[in-house]
């Protein structure tokens, strides 16, 4: 006997998933990850911006680094104290300028004057040096397209920065933005803070406001200790090259000190101006010259650095090598300025909210 029962049609597979696709959750998912990549491009069109951004942060932390413990040991407000702080800082370089302006000034006037000032008189100290001859023969031959290739994100970097150094008028426009915003970041960095969490979902928001207040302990505490460093540098290297006998000491400090700033690569760059004046007085001073930055910074290197580092959070030494080529790559030279805070942060925030809140593991963090 036929069944003659109503069977219900099946739906195809096809309008099942047709129907899956057009479900509220599924649209849901899709402009999420639009929305995402839309912000990842627009974050990538506007890195400067975004490290400008992270110089007014450090401007902030500076700031914020005097004024607290001026709030805590006097009954000043805390808007008081942080004007005092912005005060002392000035007061300082105030100071520092009437003490030494006028010495900084006429021996960075006499380091610029005693500078090769072209090609040929570039070349002609050159011969003053020993195997004078086989470095002029290893120029001649050299192979530009290859050095090119060769050099990769150094290179880079290198002419990076050179090219931002030639545009003196935009780094002072950059530099008064990065102040007043920081001076606006300081006034009232709860207020940036929790607008910038009010982006996170509810879920993560209290570890990641704990990691960004970590990150901010820590990065007062490096920058602090960057600056006790810049300042022993500017100091030992002052008085390395006035012993040595070679002019223009103070600047020679003052300019180590502020290359400081920038490791790995700050160091080379520094050496660069006392190796040009020192080939006036021939191939000896240029050795004693070399060894006494290279004492320094040995120095620096295994007493004075890792101290801060000790204090503030472990780097290690090829992670910053390689921060300093990847930043200055990605960012070009403003990435190669911020690169050693920038790590500083990253490796708090990876160590957080990745080690300890992802993979369930203990991470250590100091100033935690």
């Amino acid at each position: 006997m036929a069944d003659t029962e109503a069977r219900p049609t099946p739906v195809p597979a096809k309008n099942g998933a047709v129907a899956a696709a057009l479900s509220p959750v599924f649209v849901r998912r899709v402009l999420f990850l639009v929305g995402v990549g839309l912000v990842l491009l627009v974050a990538w069109k506007l890195l400067d911006v975004l490290l400008l951004v992270f110089g007014a942060i450090l401007v902030a932390v500076l700031l914020r680094s005097l004024a607290n413990p001026i709030h805590r040991l006097t009954p000043l407000p805390e808007g008081l104290s942080l004007l005092a702080a912005g005060l002392i800082i000035i007061a300082l370089l105030t100071g520092a300028g009437w003490l030494f302006g006028a010495t900084v000034t006429q021996q960075i006037q006499e380091l610029i004057e005693s500078l090769p000032q072209s090609p040929e008189e570039f070349q002609a100290r050159l011969a003053q040096l020993p195997l004078a001859g086989e470095i002029s023969a290893q120029l001649e031959n050299f192979d530009m397209e290859s050095a090119r290739s060769a050099a990769g994100p150094i290179q880079s970097i290198l002419g990076q920065v050179g090219g931002f150094a030639m545009t003196a008028a935009g780094a002072l426009t950059n530099l008064l933005v990065v102040i007043f915003a920081g001076i606006y970041l300081a006034i009232s960095p709860l207020t940036a803070r929790d607008g910038l969490l009010s982006l996170v979902p509810a879920g993560p928001r209290e570890p990641v406001r704990h990691a960004m207040n970590v990150s901010g302990n820590v990065l007062r505490r490096w920058l602090l200790g960057q600056f006790v460093s810049m300042t022993i540098v500017g100091v030992l290297t002052g008085l390395g090259v006035w012993m040595i006998g070679l002019p223009s000491p103070v600047a020679l400090g003052l300019f180590a000190a502020i290359a400081a700033f920038v490791p790995i690569v700050g160091p080379i760059v520094s050496v660069v101006p006392a190796v040009m004046l020192a080939l006036q007085d021939g191939p000896m001073m240029v050795v004693w010259t070399i060894l006494v930055y290279i004492i320094v910074q040995q120095i620096e290197s295994n007493l004075t650095y890792p101290l801060i580092q000790r204090k503030a959070v472990d780097l290690p030494p090829a992670l910053t090598l390689f921060s300093v080529l990847g930043f200055g790559v990605l960012f070009g030279p403003l990435g190669v300025v911020f690169a050693a805070p920038l790590l500083v942060v990253l490796f708090v925030m990876v160590k957080i909210l990745y080690i300890r809140n992802t993979l369930g593991e203990p991470a250590n963090v100091p100033g935690e």
